[in-house]
């Protein structure tokens, strides 16, 4: 009975703090049939298992291709082109970014509007009677006023009226000079009105005369207002020839191109082409022997610069 109690002694001290023993309602000379301890504790076990994080890589078979090969930025072969290291100044040029502003096509068109001029001077309607009995004249006007070009008509004028710029004596318009379009009606009761329309000038001209593609440029644009520069205008000269050669390398490329200039005096004449054939031929990175360069003496109001190619 001792050992019993004894052993039951010893439960109880090796059991917890917060444990509680109830007490047996056995008399002291019988054996306890039960012993009930309880924890007051409330902590039970869990078995859950936290949810498994594991990051995976959708691209990780094919993630190295997709990185950039560094060797090959190391390439400075000699005959490498590059637009940032040969032509620095180019990625600011205005041309760049908006390279509209200098280029130019290879068919002049000219749009005239007859009709609305007509209606700014007479906005009141004209019955189809009336209307029979307008007359109409459009002059294009050179800077001496003579008439380069004439068109006429009875009736309403016509909406639009399109000219490629050349005359009926095979006259083509000269880059860089004004041209003044002038519009004369007259209306059913006899009175006339005269409206001067918008100047027409061109920095360049391209037509076809004959065989050859004629490329028609503005002295001053290219060599300066007097024209009488020996290097080309850096800002709007350069551009009008990239431009130029831009068409050149869109439509006819390795075709021959001679390159003619009209100057003062026939030495700057030639310096001015040499300037040109130059130029050209690094942009269209051809043989010198391709481009051809010659110079001509002429007044003030002839000079310009003619770059003819042969097309046909």
């Amino acid at each position: 009975m001792a050992n019993i109690i004894l052993s039951l002694l010893l439960a109880g001290a090796a059991a917890p703090l917060s444990a509680q023993v109830e007490e047996s309602t056995a008399a002291y000379n019988e054996v306890p049939e039960e012993v009930v301890i309880k924890s007051s504790s409330e902590d039970k076990l869990r078995t859950e298992r936290p949810p498994l994080r594991i990051r995976t890589d959708d691209f990780e078979t094919i993630r190295k291709s997709l990185e950039p090969d560094k060797d090959l930025f190391l390439f400075e072969g000699g005959d490498f082109l590059s637009l940032s290291r040969n032509y620095p100044e180019r990625l600011f040029s205005t041309r760049m970014v908006q390279p509209w502003r200098s280029g130019f096509s290879d068919k002049t068109m000219i749009t005239f509007y007859p009709a609305r001029k007509f209606s700014e001077v007479f906005p009141r309607p004209f019955a189809k009677k009336e209307a029979k009995e307008v007359q109409w004249t459009l002059s294009i006007t050179d800077e001496e006023g003579k008439t380069f070009h004439k068109y006429s008509g009875s009736g309403l004028p016509p909406e639009t009226i399109s000219w490629t710029g050349e005359n009926e004596r095979k006259e083509w318009l000269k880059a860089g000079h004004n041209y003044a379009p002038v519009y004369v009606f007259v209306d059913d009761r006899g009175s006339p009105k005269t409206v001067i329309g918008e100047i027409i000038k061109f920095t360049a001209i391209v037509f076809q005369k004959g065989g050859n593609l004629h490329i028609s440029l503005d002295s001053a644009a290219v060599f300066g207002p007097a024209k009488a520069l020996r290097a080309i205008d850096k800002k709007q000269g350069e551009d009008l020839l990239a431009a130029t050669a831009d068409l050149i390398k869109r439509r006819y490329y390795n075709l021959p191109v001679k390159v003619g200039v009209y100057a003062q005096t026939r030495e700057l004449a030639s310096a001015q082409a040499n300037q040109i054939k130059a130029f050209l031929a690094g942009l269209l990175m051809t043989d010198e022997s391709v481009i051809t360069a010659e110079g001509v003496d002429e007044s003030f109001a002839q000079q310009r610069i003619d770059i003819v190619l042969l097309n046909k």
